[in-house]
């Protein structure tokens, strides 16, 4: 896989009842040329209670521990949930709602059994496609001088999406479905790369 941009991943999951599919996940991100932030090996080496450390955990402090997973997840492009039965544990919930406040995208092969958090999760057929759709979206990144280079069209474009925006917005019901709510956050991202500018000093 050529990519720009070596992806970096952070894995969630449960330890105690999907380790093995963690690990797998782990060792493919690794050999199809990812970057996995954490857990960069998932070898169980000891524990606290019911919390697991593994061989790359630095430290044997939980708070510390996941202090650092949870950085990671904020340094990712991207969260690989493993849930091959649907079930995700307090720790990767947490996580979940970690990614979602910082706006990592959170990926996958099978969603959560749970219908609130399978709302912000994405399922893919499998790692290869999930890279390769993250290295489309690298490859297709807007501009950051796009607004400079043709601001007239891009402020048009803005105010055709914003109306689009503002007429959906206005016309939602108890009838609106997840792909009508993916459509209204897909064209607010477009809004934003139409007037993003670099930052002006002055000079």
């Amino acid at each position: 896989m050529s990519t720009t941009h070596k992806a970096r991943v952070t894995v969630s999951g449960s330890f105690h009842r999907h380790m093995d599919a963690i690990s797998d996940a782990v060792r493919e991100l690794t050999d199809r040329g990812a970057h996995v932030l954490s857990p960069a090996n998932p070898h169980v080496v000891d524990r606290e209670g019911d919390f697991l450390f593994v061989a790359s955990d630095r430290t044997r402090s939980v708070r510390m521990v996941q202090d650092r997973h949870l950085e990671a997840i904020r340094s990712s492009d991207f969260l690989w949930l493993v849930t091959p039965d649907g079930y995700v544990g307090q720790s990767a919930s947490m996580e979940i709602g970690f990614a979602v406040a910082k706006n990592v995208p959170i990926v996958g092969l099978h969603l959560p059994t749970d219908l609130t958090l399978r709302k912000y999760v994405h399922s893919f057929r499998s790692i290869a496609h999930a890279l390769d759709v993250f290295d489309q979206l690298q490859s297709r990144a807007t501009r950051i001088d796009q607004f400079l280079i043709d601001p007239v069209h891009s402020v048009e474009e803005a105010q055709g999406t914003l109306e689009r925006i503002a007429a959906a917005v206005h016309g939602l019901a108890p009838s609106t479905t997840d792909g009508d709510v993916a459509t209204l956050y897909d064209d607010c991202r477009h809004v934003a790369s139409l007037l993003l500018t670099p930052s002006y000093n002055g000079h």
